[in-house]
Parts: C-alpha cells; structure tokens; sequence
C-alpha cells in the first residue's frame, strides 16, 4: 500500500467519523500500536485544538498546515473533506525542528546579550573621542568605531526583539490606538532621514478608519521599520503614504512608497530574517535586514497578517492586517 510507505502520518475516515485507512506513521505518531483498535477520528486527539481542527474537517472544512501539540510531538496537520463524506487526515513530525528552531534562539538571544554589554562603552568612549580629537586621521577612526558601534548596537536590539517575539516572551496588549498620531509619531524616528533624501510623507486621509485595536508600541514599531525601509530605497522627491481600509472582521492599513520596488521572484521572501533583495545595496544603505521580519511576527501575534505587494521601478505597498476583536 502507497501510504504504508509514506513517511507522514495519513488517516482516512467514513462519513460517520469511523478511522477506515491509517498508515503505521499515523499509528506511531498518535501512540497506537499496530493491532491497537482505533476509536472515531474525533477522539483519536486529546488537546481542545486538536479536536476543534478534527471536527472542522469532519465538518466538511479544509485545513492546511495547522501545527498541533500531540504528547511530546510537535505536528503540522492537514486535512480535507473526501467527495463521498469522509475525511483525510495528513500529519507530518516536525518536533526535531522546532527543538533546533529552539535552539537557535536561545543560542541568538544568549550570544545577543553578551554583545549588548561592550557596546555602548565602545560607543561611549568612541563618542568621546570624536568631540575631543583634532580634525583628522584620529577622529576619522574614532567616527568609523562610533558608527559600527552604533550598527552593531541597532543589530543586538533587532535580534533581541525578534528572539523575544518568537518564544513568546511577548505579548500584544491591545488598546485603543489612534492611527494618524501612531503615524506621526513613528515618523519622528526617520523624519531626518526623509528630509536629508526628499522623501514626504502622506497621511491617512479623513475617511479612512482612524483608531486601531493593537498594542501601541507594537505599533510604533511596525510603522517605524516601515518608514525605515522606505526612505532607504525612495528616491529623491518620492512620497510615502498611509491609508487604511475596515472590513466587519479586520483594518487594514497600507504603507505605500514610490521607490524601486522589488521584483516578484523576491517577494515571497522579504519577510525572513537577513533577506536581502540586493545585498550590496542594501549594506550600503544600512539597515539590519530584520526589520521586515519583525513586523510579520508582530503582525502575527496579534492574530493578523502582513503582505505586501509591488511592482520593480514603481513603489512597494505593504498592508497590515489587523482583527478586530467582538469586545472592541
């Protein structure tokens, strides 16, 4: 049999939620033996999400990659409705790689918090110099250590941020956010920046929605690294616009830019860490190549989305997608 060989777990069950097909993948994974009598699909899961994701399907629901805490085991579980009302039930182990992704991060925020110690006294006592020494070779190095300080300071923080979100150290505490003032304020952080390139800001006009349900600093800082990667790459004279739409369900807010844009074959990808359309570029430009990575988890952890959309020499439009919660 096909699925006997198949390293995944696949299960098949009957329209009355009977298991009718499991392959010994699927029996190990749930804790079953070979000759093990197997109850209804909907009591095969014991954690509540397990069962509200089994009972989705037997209701006739799609799934697609939802990840489930079985036991020990970390598993991405996919399933579908069968054209003669049962139900099929893909599950793949993917614990090994949550325990390296673990690993990871604790090796990033460990090795984070080292470097966050020596670098502002390298900063500190950079700074000093460059007001201190006499125009020259001597301050010309003093102002290359203070810059890379400072560089490598934004970096340990970015990391520090990221590895705080994705282990769940964080958590959004949502509030009534105004939209325009967020904006203005996120802005301040690059307002310098955009003046010294000729790059303006647009506001979110009156009729778009003006108060979000979010965390404000979670907020600040979505727009802020916005705004960042924007000016980096718009041109002399562009502009950078905000504007936002509600649905019954969500907000969503835009941040659009007339910059050079990014080609389709890299927009999958914009949002992993160190990504770099152009490396070369993009190091000259500055930046720590995290700032996109940290709107999507933030996004994310407030049950929302991020995407983004553009076209090559014609701007970029990112969109954040925030829920809105019965009880605000």
């Amino acid at each position: 049999m096909l699925i006997e060989a198949m390293a995944d777990g696949v299960l098949a069950a009957d329209r009355a939620g009977r298991v009718t097909a499991m392959n010994s993948a699927a029996r190990l994974l749930l804790g079953y033996g070979r000759s093990a009598t197997l109850p209804p699909l909907e009591q095969l899961f014991h954690e509540k999400r397990s069962r509200e994701l089994v009972h989705g399907i037997v209701a006739g629901s799609e799934v697609a990659q939802q990840e489930l805490q079985v036991g020990p085991r970390t598993l991405l579980a996919s399933g579908r409705p069968l054209p003669d009302g049962g139900s099929l039930l893909a599950l793949r182990d993917i614990t090994a790689l949550r325990r390296l992704e673990q690993v990871r991060r604790d090796f990033v925020a460990n090795v984070s918090h080292e470097l966050k110690t020596p670098l502002p006294s390298i900063a500190g006592y950079a700074e000093t110099l460059v007001h201190e020494s006499q125009p020259g070779q001597p301050r010309q190095f003093a102002e290359t250590i203070l810059y890379n300080a400072r560089r490598m300071q934004h970096l340990v923080d970015d990391l520090l941020d990221l590895s705080r979100i994705e282990s769940g150290g964080w958590r959004p505490a949502p509030e009534r956010v105004e939209l325009t003032r967020a904006v203005r304020e996120a802005w301040e952080a690059v307002a310098e920046a955009a003046e010294r390139g000729g790059v303006a800001l647009r506001l979110p006009p009156a009729r778009a929605p003006q108060v979000l349900w979010a965390d404000r600093g979670a907020v600040q800082q979505v727009l802020t690294n916005l705004f960042d990667n924007a000016v980096r790459y718009t041109p002399g004279g562009g502009q950078i616009a905000v504007d936002a739409a509600a649905t019954a369900d969500e907000i969503v807010v835009a941040v659009s830019d007339t910059g050079a844009g990014i080609p389709p074959e890299h927009l999958p990808r914009i949002f992993e860490r160190f990504y770099r359309v152009d490396p070369a570029r993009s190091r000259e430009a500055g930046g720590t190549g995290l700032g996109l990575a940290i709107v999507k988890h933030l996004m994310e952890s407030h049950g929302g989305r991020v995407e983004a959309e553009s076209t090559p020499g014609a701007g970029t439009i990112i969109r954040l997608h925030f829920p809105v919660p019965a009880q605000a």
